[in-house]
């Protein structure tokens, strides 16, 4: 899709959440829309620059504010032990916030209800793969650094990195959350994961082991699922990293 010039910037409301939205200032109607999660310690407005090259290729973004971060009472530390205290609550409760979000958007800000993607970076990767496995109306994910196999990523990062991730976590519930509880209704939604080969904040390993367990429901079209390596890139997101997100999204995204 030829890129638009002229990009526009608001601060809006959805679901009692801080939020921005940018969207192209030329195209009227309603619009294939992105919502994308920052990570642990950003905020939404870390992330516009990315949001106006999506919305270059005719997509409008929503960048929500997570809880205790930006403009939603922020921690003063982000170290170890709060992120340890404080990582599942956050990234649970941004799943629930979602629905009433989604329903707003659409009502109030010309969201195509059949072209809707989520992404994250980081915490925000796992936040937007628990919001895509549990809402089959979403067409596609895009995961930046992040982990789509919640109960896995802490027996790996523990043995990778030892550190445990949570003080306490109740697997019985995570279960609820964890993407791949939902692994039989993926297909043939695309999935686009990308990530750092020595990534050693989030080890590839995890979306590694995503991406094998569900292989086998993409043998139809093993494309519309991919895991993207990056050499020597560790916990951060590179410019190849977002161009292969616009490409994959104005493939898969737009009608």
């Amino acid at each position: 899709m030829k890129p638009i010039d002229l990009i526009k910037v608001k601060k809006i409301t959805l679901n009692n959440i801080p939020c921005l939205l940018i969207r192209p200032e030329n195209i009227k109607g309603d619009l294939p829309t992105l919502f994308h999660y920052h990570g642990w310690s950003s905020k939404k407005g870390n992330h516009i620059f990315f949001a106006k090259i999506i919305a270059q290729f005719g997509f409008q973004v929503i960048l929500p504010d997570s809880k205790f971060h930006g403009e939603r009472n922020p921690l003063s530390d982000y170290g170890l032990e709060n992120l340890r205290e404080y990582f599942w609550e956050i990234a649970t409760q941004s799943v629930d916030e979602f629905q009433n979000m989604k329903e707003q958007a659409i009502k109030f800000y010309n969201v195509d209800r059949e072209s809707i993607a989520v992404s994250g970076n980081s915490m925000g990767g796992y936040i937007s793969s628990s919001i895509f496995a549990r809402d089959n109306e979403i067409k596609c994910l895009v995961c930046f650094i992040g982990g789509c196999a919640w109960i896995k990523s802490e027996e790996i990062i523990r043995e990778k990195l030892g550190l445990e991730l949570s003080k306490k976590i109740d697997f019985k519930r995570a279960k609820i959350y964890d993407p791949l509880t939902y692994k039989e209704n993926f297909y043939p939604r695309p999935i686009l994961m990308l990530h750092g080969r020595d990534d050693d904040v989030v080890p590839l390993e995890i979306q590694r082991y995503f991406y094998k367990v569900v292989a086998p429901y993409y043998t139809r079209d093993i494309k519309r699922l991919r895991l993207e390596i990056h050499q020597d890139i560790r916990h951060q997101v590179g410019f190849r990293m977002v161009e292969s997100a616009a490409n994959f999204l104005d493939r898969y995204l737009h009608k």
